[in-house]
Parts: structure tokens; C-alpha cells; sequence
């Protein structure tokens, strides 16, 4: 009756709704087919930090970053520290004394104080090439055509230690990171790359090469640098992207804050200049216009009968 029609008019439109708003579904992959790999992976971070405190505070530089590796069972990124200025002091307590012991700083009640650091990787996505892997993909059979959305990448949330100590204020956030690709196949290959570890809520203001695309599809507030690669085989190539957080923090051009260790973008195709989403077809208002239409659909169709 109509109980019965009205709920199967809801579940028709969750339905649809659910298709509508569906992303891409990623097939599992086999890692070691894999023919593009990361490496030589650094991160050059400056933060400003405010003690909201009555007493002094620390605060000190993690080792370890979660990223899903491909071939890895425990799943981090291990790094070293290149350097500190103002100069890091030895903390008191250390986790990863394998890999040089715990620095970091001490702010003093009310300070506002700005490091910067810069890591490199040691070991996988180091030294050792490795990629970031969809830990949920489906493991699903299909045939005769499946996707292939590309190298995944892996987020962090960059004021994580606001969280973590709530009298720590984050004022600013910019990262800047380095990593070289290389296809590891005997043969020409083609695909979507995407910046392997990437702070959500935060702008994307330099890419080299230039990004093809900002993938906004992966996670909430988050502006994935991606990039249309084609490699020869055995081919490596080396690719920079800045990230500034908040994503509201305005910028005079998008190379603004250019480190030191990024080139000078001459050629065209390196040019700074990062794609966004301000034109194009507002695709939201198609899918509010479809799922009204499929209301419409059902309505008709269960409602009226």
C-alpha cells in the first residue's frame, strides 16, 4: 500500500542518489607490475607556531609518516633530518634513535615562534623506490574494461599538533616537496601520477612540472597535485609541489615562498601556474537536477498507481 510505496521510493532514491554521487572505483593492482616508482623523497617544512600557555612549552620533528607503502608490511615512511634553522636542540625523550634521536624547540609562554626543517626518506620511497597503495581497493573481478585512475597518493592533516597540544597554535603551514619518478618497465608507459603525500585544507601555490589536474576526489578539503605522465623506459624525472595551509591564506602569485632547492620554472610546460576549478560547468546543480528528476521518475511511476 502506500507505506510500502513510499519506502520503496526512498530506497530508489538513496539509490540513485548513492550512483550519482559514487566516485571511481579503484581495481586492486599487483605491486610488483607496478611500472612507475617515488623516490628520493624530501620535505622541507616551515611552520609558525604561538604558545597560548602560562609556561614554557617543546615540541619536536616526527621520524615516521603513515603511507600505506606497497611493498612494506609496516606501512611508514622513515626520514632523517637534513637540517633545522633556528638550530634544533636534542629532546629529552627519543623514538626513533636509529634514525638520529628526537629534535626539536622550545617556546616560551606567549611566544610566536617560525622553524623551519627540511627531512629526507630513508629506506622505502628513500633510497629504496617504492609507491603509495589504495589499501581498500576492490578485489572485485570485472570484465571486458576496468578503470585505471593511476598512482595513489596519502594526506596529512598539517596543524595535527594543535590536536595533539591544544595550547600550540598553528598560525602558518607550508610544505615543500620533492620526489623523483622513475618507470622501473622495459617498455614506454602512460598514466596519472599523483603527489604522494599531500596536507588536506591547504593550497596547492607551485607544482614542477606543472599539475594536470587537481584531483579533489580522494579525500574531504583536500587538492591532490596530479600529473598525465609518459615515461621511456627507464626514464626518471624529478617533480616539486608547495602546499600552503590554511587553504584561505592568499598569495601574491602562485611561486610565491620558492625554496631554494625548486628550479626556476623557464620552459612552458614547467610552467608555475596551477590549474583550479573556477570554470566549467557547475556539475553539483546536474546532480541536484538528476536526483530531483529521479524523484520525479519514481513518483510518477510507484506514487500515482
Amino acid at each position: 500500500m502506500k507505506v510500502d510505496k513510499i519506502c520503496i521510493v526512498l530506497i530508489l532514491i538513496l539509490a540513485f542518489a548513492g550512483m550519482s554521487w559514487g566516485s571511481e572505483v579503484w581495481v586492486q593492482e599487483n605491486p610488483e607490475a607496478t611500472s612507475y616508482k617515488f623516490s628520493d623523497l624530501s620535505a622541507e617544512i616551515l611552520v609558525t607556531i604561538k604558545n597560548n600557555n602560562d609556561h614554557v612549552q617543546y615540541f619536536k620533528i616526527s621520524h615516521a609518516y603513515q603511507g600505506s607503502l606497497a611493498e612494506m608490511e609496516n606501512n611508514t615512511i622513515l626520514w632523517v633530518i637534513d637540517w633545522t634553522s633556528p638550530a634544533a636542540v636534542k629532546m629529552v625523550k627519543s623514538r626513533y634513535p636509529e634514525l638520529g634521536g628526537d629534535y626539536g624547540w622550545k617556546i616560551q609562554p606567549g611566544e610566536t615562534k617560525s622553524v623551519c626543517f627540511k627531512l629526507s626518506a630513508v629506506g622505502q620511497m628513500g633510497q629504496i623506490p617504492s609507491y603509495i597503495i589504495r589499501a581498500d581497493s576492490d578485489q572485485g573481478t570485472y570484465w571486458p574494461l576496468v578503470p585505471e585512475p593511476g598512482l595513489m597518493a596519502s594526506w596529512f592533516v598539517p596543524n595535527e599538533l594543535e590536536i595533539l597540544n591544544p595550547n600550540l597554535d598553528i598560525l602558518r603551514w607550508k610544505g615543500n616537496f620533492s620526489f623523483r619518478l622513475t618507470n622501473v618497465d622495459s617498455t614506454r608507459v602512460s598514466g596519472i601520477v599523483r603527489a604522494p603525500i599531500v596536507p588536506v585544507d591547504s593550497k596547492l601555490t607551485y607544482s614542477n612540472p606543472r599539475a594536470t589536474f587537481l584531483d579533489d576526489e580522494l579525500a574531504v578539503d583536500t587538492q591532490i597535485a596530479s600529473w598525465d605522465v609518459v615515461m621511456e623506459p627507464g626514464a626518471s624525472r624529478v617533480f616539486n609541489y608547495v602546499y600552503e595551509w590554511p587553504m584561505g591564506r592568499t598569495s601574491s602569485s602562485t611561486t610565491q615562498g620558492r625554496s631554494s632547492s625548486i628550479p626556476t620554472a623557464g620552459a612552458q610546460e614547467n610552467t608555475t601556474s596551477v590549474p583550479t576549478r573556477d570554470t566549467g560547468v557547475p556539475y553539483g546543480l546536474f546532480v541536484v537536477g538528476a536526483l530531483v528528476a529521479g524523484a520525479g521518475v519514481v513518483y510518477a511511476k510507484f506514487m500515482r498507481q
